[in-house]
C-alpha cells in the first residue's frame, strides 16, 4: 500500500538564535490514489514507556541531525497521525485519533557515540491526548486507518541538543493495549540519502525491547520539530568579521 518519494530530510541551521525556526523537518507523503479513494499511509508506533507490551510491539524512530557548532532548542512539534478504528462505527466522522489512545509519548534518542543499537534517551515528552491540538486533513484507509489528523503540541523544559544526530520516536501508549492503536504518517524520506533513515524497535519481552534496527522498507515518520538554533560562539565572531570586511567594501 505504501509509496514513497525520494526527498531529502531537511536540516536547518539558522545562523542567529530563532525562536520557531525549522530544527528539522520530514513533510508527509501527498496522498495517492487507489480504487478512486485518497490514501496517506503510515507505521502503528507505540512509546517507549509500553515497555512492547502493547499489541502491535513496535515503537517507530525517524533520524535527524544537529549540524556540528550549533545548540538547538526546543519548543514545538507538528506531526502526522492517525489511528485504528476497531471500535468506531463511523470512521468517516471522526474529528480526533482514538479515544483508545491516553497519550502520545515523545523521545529523542542519541546515536552520535553510542557503542550499542539501545540507544540512550536524552528528552521525553508525555502528552496527554486531549491537549494535543488535533485538525483533520487527511481520509481514512477502509478497514485500517481512521482519518489522518496534523497533530502538535508544546515541548516544554526548554531542552536543548547538541551537534550530532538522532531519532525522533513518536508512539501512543493505549488505555487498552489490544485496542486501537497509533499509526505515525509516512513522510517524504525513504531511508535512500544520508540522514533520511528510520528505526523501528520491537520485541515484547525486556530484554529485546528498546533496540532499534534501521527500517529498509521505505517508511518515514512525517513531522516538523520547531525550536532554536544558536551557533557555536566562534562561529558568530566569524560571522561577525565577515560582515565587518563587507562594510569597508563599501567605503571604498
Amino acid at each position: 500500500m505504501r509509496q514513497f518519494v525520494a526527498l531529502l530530510l531537511t536540516s536547518v541551521a539558522s545562523a542567529s538564535a530563532a525562536h520557531g525556526a525549522v530544527i528539522a523537518q520530514n513533510q508527509p507523503v501527498p496522498p495517492f490514489t487507489k480504487g478512486g479513494v485518497s490514501y496517506q499511509d503510515g507505521v502503528f508506533s507505540d512509546g517507549l514507556a509500553s515497555g512492547g507490551d502493547q499489541f502491535y510491539s513496535q515503537a517507530f524512530g525517524q533520524s535527524f541531525s544537529i549540524d556540528a557548532g550549533n545548540t538547538a532548542t526546543m519548543s514545538n512539534l507538528t506531526f502526522w497521525g492517525a489511528s485504528e478504528y476497531i471500535g468506531s462505527q463511523n470512521p468517516s466522522g471522526q474529528q480526533a485519533l482514538s479515544s483508545n489512545i491516553a497519550s502520545i509519548q515523545i523521545s529523542i534518542l542519541r546515536i552520535s557515540g553510542s557503542t550499542s543499537t539501545n540507544y540512550p534517551v536524552v528528552a521525553n515528552w508525555s502528552i496527554p491526548a486531549d491537549q494535543l491540538i488535533q485538525v483533520r486533513n487527511g481520509n481514512y484507509v477502509p478497514n485500517i486507518l481512521s482519518p489522518v489528523f496534523q497533530i502538535s503540541t508544546a515541548l516544554a523544559g526548554n531542552v536543548s541538543l547538541g551537534a550530532g544526530d538522532y531519532i525522533l520516536s513518536i508512539g501512543a501508549i493505549l488505555n487498552n493495549p489490544g485496542k486501537d492503536s497509533f499509526a505515525w504518517i509516512d513522510g517524504e524520506a525513504d531511508g535512500s540519502l544520508p540522514g533520511t533513515r528510520a528505526y523501528a524497535t520491537s520485541g515484547d519481552v525486556s530484554t529485546e525491547w528498546g533496540f532499534w534496527s534501521p527500517v529498509t522498507d521505505g517508511s518515514s515518520g512525517a513531522f516538523v520539530l520547531e525550536g532554536s538554533v544558536v551557533p557555536a560562539p566562534g562561529a558568530l565572531v566569524a560571522l561577525a568579521a565577515l560582515g565587518a570586511r563587507r562594510n569597508r567594501r563599501r567605503t571604498h
